[in-house]
């Protein structure tokens, strides 16, 4: 493969990853904001027209989804900088889990209102800040969540996993609401799971629901992840030799130190691998060049 072709191939990758952290950066940024402003608003209205502690706005899953929404939006910033900048290429697997969790959740509340609560309470489905809390983040966590570099599959456990949140808030919901109930000091019933079906079958459906959603975007993410790679995996040729494919890892380890740090040195394991499986060579053959490019470039970029 000639030096033109594999720089071209370098700078498509670049932009591969970059376009991506981008969409992801300024979604998460407006979901942010979004979050925030909805969050306040439903404190404001609590204690304002509801008289009440403002700590009780927290009764809703839509204002925990929202925080843990913005929380997880806030871990993943710093590595869609570092997608912009070019610098690594996944998220570390805690934060990938963790924005998984997040954006499950979030998007129950959305498929919950979309669904039910349009039909049965409609004012209170999209009227004033609900509109912004229980669809535009949710849909913009959701960009993020699908526009980020995650490059982990989500797995069957990570599916049950994401149903942890909402699944820990109906039992405590049950408990305040139905076992206590408002005239012992519970919980009212915000979600009228007592008017219109009994808590024997609301509560199954609403789990069945979780894990539905859960499902969905587990299986929208593990395809967008496997098609991404699979179109990176086409800038490389059948017929390559083992000496082009160690000078493929070697512009690889340029490509990431023009941005990195010698220090920390972020290294593509799983395109490694792929072309380790694929040219029948070791993964240790391809992290040497590797390295050497990433070095060079550093000390390129101090002489410069």
């Amino acid at each position: 493969m000639n030096t033109e072709n594999r720089t071209q191939n370098h700078e498509y990758l670049t932009a591969f990853f970059k376009r991506r952290s981008v969409i992801a950066f300024c979604s998460g940024i407006l979901s942010l904001m979004l979050s925030f402003y909805g969050i306040i608003a439903g404190v404001n209205l609590t204690i304002s027209v509801l008289g009440e502690n403002g700590f009780a706005s927290f009764n809703h899953f839509t204002m925990i989804s929202n925080l843990f929404a913005a929380l997880s939006v806030a871990f993943v910033f710093p590595y869609t900088v570092e997608g912009i900048r070019r610098k690594r290429f996944t998220l570390p697997r805690w934060v990938a889990v963790m924005h998984y969790l997040a954006t499950t959740s979030i998007a129950i509340v959305m498929v919950f209102v979309l669904a039910f609560m349009s039909w049965l309470h409609p004012e209170g489905a999209f009227a004033g800040s609900n509109i912004v809390t229980h669809v535009f983040c949710p849909l913009l966590i959701l960009i993020s969540f699908f526009q980020m570099e995650n490059g982990h599959r989500i797995t069957w456990k990570d599916r049950l996993l994401g149903m942890v949140p909402f699944s820990v808030y109906l039992i405590v919901y049950y408990i305040e609401v139905v076992m206590i109930g408002k005239a012992n000091g519970g919980w009212e019933d915000i979600y009228h799971i007592q008017k219109y079906v009994s808590p024997a079958l609301a509560i199954p459906g609403l789990l069945l629901l979780a894990f539905a959603v859960s499902t969905v975007i587990a299986l929208i993410s593990n395809a967008l992840t496997r098609k991404r790679m699979e179109k990176m995996y086409q800038l490389w040729r059948e017929d390559l030799e083992p000496v082009e494919v160690r000078i493929e890892a070697y512009g690889l380890g340029r490509m990431a130190g023009e941005y990195g740090e010698k220090n920390n040195i972020q290294i593509p394991c799983d395109i490694l691998d792929y072309l380790a499986r694929r040219y029948h060579l070791e993964t240790e053959d391809l992290m040497k060049p590797f390295v050497k490019g990433f070095m060079i470039e550093l000390q390129d970029r101090e002489r410069r």
